[in-house]
């Protein structure tokens, strides 16, 4: 019998995992077709990574992108900084926090403390990466998903992790 946390683990990547589009029909070779994303993973705390739809984080892939998860808690603590000198009128020149992944550099266009979406110049490639109890979860995405669509899929995902 599955532990409750596995049970909730296991509906989390299934949510994620599957476009709202593909959850309605009752093929599951229809979210094959056409998927949300380019690339999923997640960073343990230990340090362990897991991908579950490798694409994008597949070395062989020409869209390769080489995420270092302590550049992205790196980010997080930056914006964080940030975040905490303009709630207390601390007065800084700040340009908009980006972050390199590979040869691909995003530009952080949206930051909470538990989540930051970044897209390319040109937003043709997006990410999203959300914080949680156990680690971190990457998305990466491009043309033609939008950053609202993954953004509040992933979000949606990650809620009932945080409960």
């Amino acid at each position: 019998m599955a532990t409750r946390n596995t049970r909730s683990w296991r509906r989390f990547l299934s949510t994620l995992l599957h476009s709202p589009d593909s959850q309605s029909s009752s093929s599951s070779s229809s979210s094959r077709g056409d998927p949300l994303y380019d690339g999923v993973c997640v960073f343990t705390l230990s340090g362990c990574s897991e991908l579950f739809s490798d694409g994008c984080f597949h070395s062989s892939s020409s869209a390769f992108l080489d995420v270092d998860p302590l550049q992205l808690v790196a980010l997080f603590e930056q914006l964080t900084r940030q975040a905490i000198q303009e709630a207390t009128h601390v007065q800084r020149e700040s340009g908009t926090p980006s972050i390199r992944l590979g040869a691909t550099v995003f530009h952080v266009v949206s930051a909470t403390f538990s989540s930051f979406c970044a897209v390319t110049s040109g937003k043709t490639s997006g990410l999203v990466v959300q914080k949680l109890p156990f680690g971190l979860v990457v998305v990466a995405f491009s043309a033609p998903q939008r950053l609202e669509t993954v953004f509040g899929h992933l979000d949606a995902a990650c809620a009932a992790l945080r409960r």
